[in-house]
């Protein structure tokens, strides 16, 4: 899901925890964006994204892959690299996982650069 800010259009974003008072469902919850600190909540879960992988900490979707050279995986990972499972990596949160679903996107620095700036 291309979730982005209502205040500056960045996808770089945190989920963070409810307030009180605030309700956090499994179809939507609060949000802070990283580059303008605006706290919002919005819809995080589509019926459609399902088919995707995802990033297990920051649920982004847009992935490179990791080759395994340098990196020796927990053995959960290596076991479902060993089923079959593809290696994606996080570049946002530098999380290596292995997901059975392919990427909707492809990471790319240019849009990296967008929100180093």
């Amino acid at each position: 899901m291309l979730i982005a800010c209502p205040k500056c259009g960045s996808r770089f974003l945190a989920e963070v925890r409810p307030r009180p008072g605030e309700r956090k469902t499994w179809f939507s919850g609060p949000l802070r964006c990283r580059d303008c600190k605006t706290r919002f909540t919005a819809k995080t879960f589509l019926l459609s994204d399902l088919k995707w992988a995802r990033c297990p900490r920051c649920f982004r979707m847009d992935l490179n892959r990791w080759t395994g050279r340098t990196y020796d995986p927990p053995l959960r990972v290596a076991l479902k690299t060993a089923l079959g499972a593809k290696r994606w990596r996080c570049e946002y949160c530098r999380l290596n996982f292995a997901s059975f679903r392919n990427r909707k996107e492809i990471f790319t620095f240019s849009r990296w650069r967008k929100f180093q700036t």
